[in-house]
C-alpha cells in the first residue's frame, strides 16, 4: 500500500505503449463507488471476492500492464492466480514511505484507524513473504523516481 503501483503502472504503459488496467479502479468505475465505499457498505471480505474476479479477467488482456491492490495476496486463490505470471514486481517499499505516500488520504479504508503507521507495519510483515514468493523483480523503491523505477523495469523486461 502506497509504494507507487498505480502511478508507475501508469508511467510503464505509456513508455511500453501499453493498455493499463489497475484492478482498483476497475473496481470502483464497475459498482460507481470509491474503495472506501465499498469498505464501509459491503465489507473487505466482499471487497477481495470482486478484486478476485477482476483479476481473473485481468489474466485475459493481452499487451497490458496490471496493477493490483497490495491487499491482492491476502486471498490464497490470487496468490494461485499470480504464482505462474512471468512478470510479477515487487515494488518494495519501506513503512516510513508508506506511511509519507498515504499520509493524509481518505481513500484508504485500512488506514481510517488512530495509528495508521502500525497498520501499515503489520500489514508489511504479514504480506512480505508472499509478495517475495510472486516476484520475478524485487525493486527497492524508497530512493527512486517513479521514473527511475519504470525504466528498471524496462530493463527486466527487455533482458
Amino acid at each position: 500500500m502506497g509504494s507507487g503501483k498505480s502511478k508507475i503502472g501508469k508511467i510503464l504503459s505509456n513508455k511500453l505503449n501499453l493498455n493499463h488496467y489497475d484492478i482498483d479502479k476497475e473496481i470502483e468505475r464497475s459498482l460507481l463507488l470509491n474503495i472506501n465505499e465499498i469498505f464501509e457498505s459491503k465489507g473487505e471480505d466482499f471487497f477481495r471476492s470482486i478484486e478476485t474476479d477482476f483479476l481473473k479477467k485481468s489474466k485475459t488482456l493481452n499487451d497490458t500492464v496490471i496493477s493490483t491492490g497490495g491487499g491482492v495476496i491476502e486471498k490464497q486463490e490470487n496468490l494461485d492466480l499470480l504464482i505462474n505470471e512471468p512478470n510479477v514486481i515487487f515494488l518494495n517499499c519501506s513503512v516510513e514511505s508508506q506511511f509519507n505516500n498515504t499520509k493524509g488520504s481518505t481513500k484508504r479504508p485500512l488506514l481510517n484507524t488512530s495509528n495508521p503507521k502500525l497498520v501499515l507495519k503489520n500489514l508489511y510483515e504479514k504480506r512480505l513473504d508472499s509478495y517475495k514468493e510472486l516476484a520475478k523483480l524485487e525493486l527497492l523503491s524508497d530512493s527512486m523516481s517513479n521514473e527511475d523505477i519504470a525504466n528498471k523495469i524496462i530493463e527486466y523486461l527487455n533482458d
